[in-house]
């Protein structure tokens, strides 16, 4: 018996999870086909704009978020998912289409406008995508298919970052963004069959319509958020790690762009190279996560913590001491690995010793004004200091010193789970 349109118990390897499973796939092959196209136009020009950019993805965010609450408090989502792809697949179009005009003009103008877009593109396929499977499955159902069905959208990155690598260099990054516009097209045809499938039952009998739950003000929800971290040692903990690392990870990419624009000036071999790289990253971090970081999880979140913010310790020296691209790419590929195989997970566990209003208010503020701000900041802070007049070697101390503040961080908040997890394990 299905309740208010939900999969049924019993179902959670038949249609409604295979659809949900290939929607997924096409919402990250499609996403990991435009990453490396948006990061080779991102680096035309080296660093020395990227501040522009990321101060524009912090503003438009602050714009978005609050944009893309008001649309799913006010539209039933079998009506805004196909609006919403259809709108972003002509984007897509309109891009391809621009990315073949002059290459001055693709730099100057096309170039900021689709990095920017991009960080609004994801936001809205993952967000609706999670969304659609919160109305689909109970909690428990959910908890049985959710990790498959996030195996099986990994499956596609790889897939997706395995062909972007072979094909951009041969068909260049305005074809690669038509397959990404297909690929939407096929998750919307996904979409569109899984909710036929919750509308008609198992055996063609009709069910119930979605529940629509109000969804709080989300722009209530930031200020609320801000709110919950000061008052909390451990919300205000984790926004300092996040900011720390963001500061590391944005100082990497923009090292990134300067060396992989010198290396590779063409952009269809940049788009090769990123797409290589999001492979690399995607496989080592699928293995870590089925090997090495659970075990490390179970014994210390506090090694998992640390670990980042050691490799940027580690690599950024290296780096400075032998600045050639092999060393600077190893450097990126084991710090994103890290990021998805040991430090989200860790911090998903630091949020489970805070209430469940503090846990959602204060995510909503630091994946998005912390992040995105912190990538804004970190930009114009480095590049004013690169014009001051200071050597890259020692430009990239400061990184290093940011770092080694995540470690103290990490091991602080560590021990407070820690400690945490024993007290309720007595009570």
């Amino acid at each position: 018996m299905q309740d208010s349109g939900q999969v049924s118990d019993a179902d959670t390897g038949g249609p409604s999870f295979f659809w949900s499973a290939g929607w997924f796939a096409t919402v990250l092959s499609a996403y990991y086909i435009i990453r490396p196209v948006r990061d080779a136009l991102g680096s035309m020009e080296g660093a020395s704009r990227l501040r522009y950019f990321f101060a524009a993805v912090f503003l438009v965010m602050l714009l978005a978020v609050p944009a893309y609450g008001w649309l799913v408090t006010r539209f039933d989502r079998r009506r805004l998912v196909p609006v919403v792809y259809r709108f972003l697949e002509l984007n897509l179009i309109g891009f391809s289409a621009a990315l073949r005009l002059p290459e001055h003009i693709v730099a100057r103008l096309v170039a900021p406008v689709f990095f920017v877009w991009v960080s609004v593109y994801v936001l809205f396929l993952t967000s609706l995508f999670w969304s659609v499977m919160a109305d689909m499955f109970s909690r428990e159902r959910g908890r049985a298919v959710f990790g498959r069905i996030s195996g099986c959208g990994t499956a596609g990155a790889i897939a997706a970052s395995l062909t972007t690598g072979v094909l951009a260099s041969r068909v260049g990054p305005a074809f690669m963004l038509l397959g990404a516009a297909g690929l939407m097209e096929t998750g919307l045809f996904c979409f569109r069959r899984l909710d036929r499938g919750r509308r008609t039952g198992p055996h063609g009998s009709a069910v119930q319509a979605d529940r629509n739950d109000p969804v709080p003000s989300v722009g209530r929800s930031l200020f609320e958020g801000f709110a919950q971290i000061v008052s909390s040692p451990c919300l205000a903990g984790i926004l300092l790690y996040t900011f720390t690392t963001v500061f590391c990870s944005t100082s990497l990419y923009m090292q990134q762009a300067d060396m992989v624009r010198a290396a590779w000036p063409d952009a269809a071999a940049r788009t090769e190279i990123f797409a290589r790289l999001d492979l690399g990253t995607l496989l080592l971090t699928a293995a870590l996560q089925l090997t090495a970081a659970g075990f490390v999880l179970r014994r210390s979140v506090s090694a998992a913590l640390c670990l980042l913010p050691g490799i940027y310790v580690v690599g950024f020296p290296l780096i400075a001491m032998n600045p050639t691209i092999s060393v600077l790419l190893a450097t990126v590929v084991l710090s994103r690995s890290a990021t998805y195989g040991f430090s989200v997970p860790a911090i998903g566990v630091l949020y489970t010793t805070v209430s469940r209003a503090e846990k959602y208010k204060a995510k909503s503020v630091i994946d998005t004004m912390v992040v995105r701000g912190g990538d804004a900041l970190t930009s114009w802070t480095m590049t004013a200091l690169r014009s001051s007049g200071i050597a890259s070697a020692s430009l990239l101390k400061i990184p290093v010193a940011a770092a080694v503040g995540g470690i103290v961080l990490g091991g602080f908040l560590g021990r407070r789970a820690a400690r945490s997890r024993s007290t309720h394990s007595e009570t």
